[in-house]
């Protein structure tokens, strides 16, 4: 039988020492310079993707990166988006997906995601109920939503496989 293997017991080891934070002299003199702004990338809404293909359209000659960076630099406020995010709604499968985002609502130019029903009637009575609440002045909270979503999938017979499980 071979032997048991077997760890070198690690050191115990203490909390590191945390630093203070530094404090500017008295006598330094102020600056005027800002900090850089972070660049973390955030997803853009419908319009602004309709708003940045139409100047690649109208700009041509122009090239993806150059697109990328006029929305990164431009004075009305960046729009912090990849050469291969502008690539892919450039394409005509892209140009597509975001035509066909846009037909149903005219709110969609506000979204950043595509929301997806999977039940159709479910929403529709859902929606009448609002409009009903809304007529009578009455406010609606999402537990009432929920609840009411709930009370819809159980009348409607749906299959416990399809209900929605989640709280949004």
């Amino acid at each position: 039988m071979p032997p048991e293997r077997k760890c070198k017991p690690c050191a115990q080891t203490t909390p590191y020492k945390k630093s203070k934070p530094r404090v500017q002299g008295k006598n330094t003199p102020k600056t005027s310079a800002v900090n850089a702004p972070k660049h973390a990338h955030s997803h853009l809404t419908l319009h602004d993707w309709l708003t940045v293909v139409a100047y690649h359209d109208n700009n041509q000659p122009i090239t993806q990166q150059d697109v990328v960076k006029h929305f990164t630099n431009r004075a009305e406020g960046a729009l912090v988006f990849t050469q291969s995010s502008l690539s892919h709604h450039l394409s005509a499968k892209g140009r597509q997906d975001d035509k066909e985002h846009l037909a149903p609502t005219p709110m969609a130019l506000s979204s950043k995601k595509v929301r997806v029903v999977t039940r159709p009637d479910v929403k529709k009575s859902l929606f009448m109920w609002t409009k009903h609440m809304e007529e009578k002045r009455e406010y609606i909270t999402g537990p009432m939503l929920m609840a009411k979503r709930e009370k819809f999938e159980e009348a409607m017979n749906v299959p416990p496989e399809e209900r929605m499980k989640s709280d949004g």
